[in-house]
C-alpha cells in the first residue's frame, strides 16, 4: 500500500461501500445469472490488485482490473448489466417453438402412434361394421371420374360409357356401369358409389366414407401416367396428404386419425405399366429384362405403401392383374395363341403376381398391419375358358364398337351390344359391370380376413 496516496486508498474504499450499496439496491438477477459476480463494464472504477487489497476484509470482492488507471469514472452505469442482460435470457427458452407451423410434421405421425389407445377390431362380426372407409389408389379400374379434371385424353365421361349406372349417365367410370370398388363399399353398407377425390361436389359424409384418388392411365411406374397425363401415383399419395389434412380440419384430429387407421387401402395398377410402357417400347426385351422391371414395379410399391403406412393406413388390398394376354385388345394386336391370347403377356401377368403375393405377405409381417391380395388373374381366366359357368357369351371381344380395338375415346359415340351382361369385357380393355360383380366377390371374401 505504500505506492498509493492515502487519499487515494480512501476514495477507493468509499466507491467500494458504494458499489455495494448500488448492488443492494438494484433488482435481483434471476437465479440463472447469479452464480457469477456481475461483471463491471470497461469504464469501471479501479480498485488495487487482489494480491495487494487490505488485510481488514472492509472491500467487497469486486473484480478488478489489473492496471490502476489515474483518476476513475463515476459508479452509475454499474446497474444497467446486470438489470437487464439477463432478464433477456430468461424470456428466451419459455417462448415454445411454433408447432403449428409445419402441417407435414403434425401430419405424418411416428409409425406407431397412431394406433396407441386404437385395439383391433373383433374377430368375425358384421364385416360392415369393422369396414367403414375405402380408400382407392390405381388406374382406370378404380377411378370413378377423377381424369374428367385433368387435361388428358383417357376419359370415359361420355356414351356409351355409364349406358348401366345409376340414371344411366357417364361419370368417367370405364365400364358401362359400377366399378368393383362401387359395389364393394355398397355390399359392406358404407355408401353406394366411392367419388373421386377431385370431384368439386364431395360433402364430409363422403370423405368420411371414403373416396378415390385413382386416375385412368397411372401405374406404379411414374413414366407410365406422363404417356397420357394422368395423375403419377406418387401425386396421388399427395392427394392422400391432402385429405387427411382436410378431414383433420373438419373433424379433428383423434376422429381424422380413427378414420385412416380403420380403413381399407385399395391398390390396382400395373396394366398400363406392361401395355402402355414396357411392351410399347421393350417388346422383343427377354425374359430377365422383364424380370428386372417386374422387380422395379414391386419395389415402387412396396415404399408407396411404406409411405401410406407412415401416413396411418393399417390395411390393404392388393389387386392382382388380370389375365393381360387375353384383353381383346391384346388378341387384336398380338395374339398368336390357339386361344387367341398371347402367353408371354399372360406369363407376364402372372408372373409380377406372384411377386404382388410375396409383398402382401410382407405387409402381413409388419406389426398391427392386414394385407389381402385379389386373384383376379384366376377368376378372369376361369370366365375366359368356361364363360358358361359364369352367365357369359362373349368373352375375346368388347361391348363398345367393334369390340377389337376400341377404348376410351375411340369409343366415343359407338354402338354398344344388346346385352352387356353377357360380355366379359365392356370395350378393348375394360370389364363390365358383370365381370366388376365377380371381382368384388372376391374383395368381400377378403374384408374379413385384414379386420381379424
Amino acid at each position: 500500500m505504500r505506492g498509493f496516496p492515502l487519499a487515494v486508498l480512501l476514495l477507493a474504499l468509499l466507491l467500494a461501500a458504494g458499489e455495494l450499496h448500488c448492488a443492494a439496491t438494484a433488482p435481483a438477477p434471476p437465479a440463472k445469472a447469479s452464480a457469477p459476480p456481475p461483471t463491471p463494464p470497461q469504464h469501471a472504477p479501479p480498485s488495487p490488485p487482489r494480491r495487494h487489497r487490505p488485510s481488514h476484509g472492509r472491500a467487497p470482492p469486486v473484480p478488478r482490473k489489473q492496471d490502476p488507471p489515474s483518476s476513475p469514472p463515476p459508479p452509475p452505469p454499474k446497474q444497467d448489466p446486470p438489470s437487464q442482460s439477463p432478464p433477456q435470457q430468461q424470456q428466451d427458452p419459455p417462448s415454445p417453438p411454433p408447432q403449428q407451423i409445419m402441417p407435414p410434421i403434425q401430419l405424418v405421425p411416428p409409425i406407431q402412434d397412431p394406433d396407441v389407445g386404437a385395439p383391433m377390431p373383433p374377430r368375425g362380426g358384421n364385416r360392415s361394421a369393422v369396414c367403414t372407409t375405402l380408400l382407392v389408389f390405381g388406374d382406370s379400374t378404380v377411378d370413378p371420374g377423377n381424369n374428367n379434371r385433368l387435361r388428358t385424353t383417357a376419359k370415359a365421361n361420355f356414351p356409351p360409357y355409364g349406358v348401366n349406372f345409376y340414371g344411366r349417365r357417364p361419370t368417367g367410370r370405364f365400364s358401362n356401369g359400377r366399378l368393383a370398388t362401387d359395389m364393394l363399399a355398397d355390399k359392406l353398407g358404407i355408401m353406394r358409389t366411392i367419388p373421386g377425390f377431385l370431384d368439386p361436389t364431395l360433402k364430409l359424409g363422403q370423405l368420411r366414407k371414403g373416396v378415390s384418388f385413382a386416375s385412368a392411365g397411372s401405374g406404379y411406374d411414374d413414366s407410365t401416367a406422363t404417356t397420357l397425363s394422368a395423375l403419377p401415383f406418387r401425386r396421388q399419395l399427395w392427394h392422400f396428404w391432402r385429405y387427411k389434412l382436410l378431414i383433420r380440419a373438419l373433424l379433428g384430429t383423434r376422429r381424422a386419425e380413427r378414420i385412416v387407421n380403420r380403413a381399407t387401402f385399395i391398390i390396382s395398377a400395373g396394366t398400363n405399366d406392361m401395355l402402355l410402357n414396357y411392351i410399347a417400347s421393350n417388346r422383343s426385351a427377354g425374359p430377365i429384362a422383364m424380370l428386372r422391371y417386374e422387380n422395379h414395379l414391386i419395389a415402387r410399391l412396396g415404399n408407396y405403401t411404406q409411405v401410406m403406412r407412415m401416413l396411418g393406413a393399417r390395411r390393404f388390398m392388393f389387386v392382382g392383374l388380370p389375365p393381360i394376354g387375353c384383353l381383346p385388345i391384346a388378341r387384336t394386336l398380338l395374339g398368336r395363341d390357339p386361344d387367341g391370347c398371347d402367353s408371354d403377356l399372360n406369363q407376364l401377368a402372372a408372373s409380377f403376381n406372384s411377386r404382388l403375393i410375396q409383398l402382401s405377405n410382407f405387409v402381413n409381417y409388419q406389426p398391427r398391419m392386414r394385407s389381402a391380395y385379389i386373384d383376379t388373374y384366376t377368376i378372369i381366366r376361369a370366365a375366359t375358358d368356361n364363360p358358361q359357368n359364369y352367365g357369359l357369351t362373349e368373352v375375346s371381344r368388347g361391348c363398345c364398337g367393334s369390340g377389337m380395338i376400341e377404348v376410351g375415346q375411340t369409343c366415343r359415340g359407338r354402338r354398344t351390344c344388346p346385352d352387356p351382361s353377357k360380355y366379359l369385357y365392356w370395350d378393348a380393355v375394360h370389364p363390365t359391370e358383370t365381370t366388376n360383380q365377380l371381382i368384388t366377390s372376391l374383395m368381400l371374401d377378403s374384408i374379413a380376413g385384414i379386420y381379424s
